[in-house]
């Protein structure tokens, strides 16, 4: 039984958690308190799993609640519940974990987010991860842009031309949108140097992923004396998006599941640019001993970090609020049996898209059979195998 309290200066409101966590009686209790300054007098007295808090409140608003939540309370997992509008907000004051939930809200949008942290914060919140990120530099903060273009391809009244405007204010988005659109993988028959044309080819859901990637490797920089190449990285982040997306359309998916494979595919490297940045030496020594070793690269990981770039990718995407199925493919990309949800998913296009481009690369590759098995998809990996030889080969 986990206890979430959420606070909430509206009587209605207040009453209407308790009417929506009701029925997950079995496994939630659910306590309300009218504000900042109770909950944290409540907080003394009693423990709660999730403290989970309106923005907007008379008093202290969500983000000084949340703030000293974290401060206190460490290891209670914080949502705001806010507008989009005050997304930006939150992200600039809190500096925490927490997940956005946005008004308005059914009561499948809030079983997802428990479910989230059922299935991912003992996870994230593992000792060895959490020692290992607090060793990093600091942790950039959740990116503005990609809230304003998740609103704007949100907004059906919202013209390309707005989302061209939103892509010029970044020259790292601005960038990495005109070099995936005249990557082999669009395979357009002239070159592209127009943002507002590239947007059209790509779509908006693979510009709002690209977002969250450019602001990463913005971000970290490598230092000279590590030998890290941040190029072929990119370009294998690219690729396996791109076949990741092709699995979910063999197999079907929901557009929201393909867009979730993508945006995780793009994004399930991003713990060794972190590493390369922060622990140079360190990281040098686990790329060392994977090329002499026959051993999975985050097995070595593990033997000289305490943890692997699959698990600091995550922490930073919960930290950030990414929709469950993102951070579960990015933290199980290598591991997909650690899952609690044995189904085809995002995180099986991750896993396979990832292990196929370094096999096609000629790298070595690691299939967990048992777990494609397990799902009942492993009669699919030839067809998946010879699908992504056909589109690469077409361009």
């Amino acid at each position: 039984m986990k206890r979430i309290l959420f606070v909430e200066d509206s009587s209605l409101m207040r009453e209407l958690f308790e009417t929506l966590l009701a029925a997950e009686s079995k496994q939630w209790e659910a306590t309300t308190s009218p504000g900042g300054e109770e909950a944290l007098e409540l907080l003394k007295r009693e423990s709660f799993d999730v403290v989970a808090s309106d923005m907007r409140m008379n008093g202290m608003n969500g983000a000084e609640l949340l703030n000293e939540v974290a401060r206190l309370y460490p290891q209670t997992s914080r949502i705001i519940i806010s507008g989009v509008a005050d997304q930006a907000e939150a992200a600039r004051i809190i500096g925490s974990t927490h997940q956005f939930l946005l008004k308005p809200f059914d009561f499948k949008t809030l079983q997802a987010v428990l479910a989230r942290i059922n299935g991912l914060d003992a996870f994230l919140q593992d000792v060895k991860l959490r020692t290992l990120a607090a060793r990093l530099k600091a942790l950039p903060s959740f990116p503005m842009l990609y809230l304003e273009i998740m609103k704007a391809v949100d907004d059906p009244d919202a013209s390309l031309e707005v989302i061209d405007r939103l892509v010029l204010k970044d020259p790292a988005l601005t960038a990495k949108v005109l070099q995936v659109v005249n990557s082999v993988s669009i395979g357009l028959s002239e070159k592209v140097s127009d943002p507002l044309r590239a947007i059209q080819h790509l779509g908006l859901n693979t510009v709002r992923a690209l977002a969250l990637s450019a602001h990463v490797f913005s971000s970290f920089t490598p230092a000279q004396k590590i030998n890290f190449p941040m190029d072929a990285l990119w370009t294998h982040l690219m690729k396996s998006g791109d076949t990741a997306r092709a699995i979910m359309r063999i197999e079907r998916a929901e557009t929201a599941q393909a867009d979730a494979a993508y945006t995780a595919a793009i994004l399930h490297d991003i713990g060794k640019l972190m590493l390369a940045d922060s622990l140079p030496e360190e990281f040098q020594n686990v790329l060392a001993q994977a090329a002499t070793r026959d051993a999975p690269f985050q097995a070595i990981e593990m033997e000289v970090l305490g943890a692997t770039h699959a698990g600091l990718a995550a922490y930073l995407l919960g930290l950030w609020g990414l929709p469950a199925p993102v951070v579960e493919a990015v933290a199980f990309h290598h591991t997909p049996e650690k899952s609690s949800h044995q189904k085809f998913s995002p995180l099986t296009a991750v896993h396979v898209a990832n292990a196929l481009e370094h096999e096609m690369h000629g790298d070595k590759a690691f299939f967990n059979e048992d777990y494609l098995a397990g799902i009942g998809v492993l009669n699919r990996l030839d067809a998946w195998r010879n699908e992504v030889k056909a589109m690469k080969q077409a361009q």
